[in-house]
This record gives structure tokens, C-alpha cells and sequence, in this order.
């Protein structure tokens, strides 16, 4: 019986601890809502902390972006540690489908010839992502950065197209 108590309580301090790792500080929501609605860029959060972002730019295209803030180290509130990951949206691979030798190959070109951000397969979502510590991000410097990755990732979604049809 004692073993099992403890067993239990290793589990609830282990779901305790994952889910405090899901959930973002407050500081740092507060944070991110205010650079939003200073930066003048509509967003929605969910309930695990993340946010959905769409930035418009001067030619009057609007794109759709998620943004999360994650912590590197062992203390989330620690707001010099704490990140702002963008990603963006540039396809979508036919779902359990591994991405093709050549989008890999192709993803390791661009890659090492962006000068900001990268692309990623995460599940069968092709991504451009950046991020910026957010101790360092002010409003004008999210904007900037959505603007950037809205142009990124519009001329990545055109050279991806032959790589995602069947």
C-alpha cells in the first residue's frame, strides 16, 4: 500500500509539473497581449497559452500566424529565459506521410540561406518559424517580425506547391 502511495504521488507531481509547464506564466501572457494590441495585431489565446495572430500588411494581404512564449531552463517566470516562437503556415503533407527526400533536401537549402527563421516538418505541417527572446521583444519588433515572416512564407508556400502534389 505504501508503494502505491507513493507511486501516486509521483504521478500526480509529475502531472502537476507537465501541466505547469503547459500553461504559460502570467507575466509573460500579459506581456504578449500587450505587445499585440500595441502593435495593432488582432489575436486570439487558447487555453494552454498559445496564441493565433493575423497580421495585415500595406497591400491589404493578411496572414494567419501562431505564437507561443516557452521557457529554456528550469524556471518559466524567468522572463530573460522565455522565448517567442512565430510559425507560420506553408503546407500541409498528405496526413501519416513522411515529407519527400526532396522537400528534405530542399528544407536544408533554405535553411541554410534564410537569414532569419527556419523551416520545419512538424506531423504533416510544413513551417516557417522564428523567435526572439521576449526581455528583448518590444511591439515594433513583433510587428516587424510577422511582417517579415508574412513575406517569408509567402514566397516559401510558392516554391513548396511541386513538392506537395501527389
Amino acid at each position: 500500500m505504501r508503494k502505491l502511495a507513493v507511486v501516486v504521488l509521483g504521478c500526480a507531481l509529475l502531472g502537476s509539473t507537465f501541466l505547469a509547464a503547459q500553461k504559460q506564466p502570467q507575466a509573460s501572457s500579459k506581456k504578449i497581449e500587450t505587445l499585440f494590441k500595441t502593435a495593432e495585431i488582432p489575436f486570439t489565446s487558447s487555453e494552454e497559452g498559445s496564441y493565433v495572430a493575423v497580421i495585415t500588411v500595406e497591400e491589404g494581404e493578411s496572414d494567419r500566424f501562431h505564437v507561443y512564449v516557452s521557457a529554456i531552463g528550469n524556471n518559466p517566470n524567468d522572463e530573460k529565459l522565455q522565448v517567442v516562437q512565430l510559425y507560420f503556415l506553408l503546407g500541409q503533407l498528405p496526413k501519416d506521410t513522411p515529407a519527400p527526400i526532396a522537400l528534405t533536401k530542399q528544407i536544408n537549402e533554405w535553411n541554410a540561406n534564410l537569414t532569419v527563421g527556419k523551416v520545419v516538418v512538424i506531423g504533416s505541417a510544413i513551417l516557417y518559424t522564428s523567435s526572439s527572446w521576449l526581455s528583448r521583444t518590444d511591439a515594433d519588433a513583433l510587428a516587424q517580425d510577422a511582417v517579415l515572416g508574412h513575406y517569408l512564407s509567402k514566397d516559401l508556400r510558392k516554391e513548396i506547391v511541386p513538392y506537395l502534389k501527389p
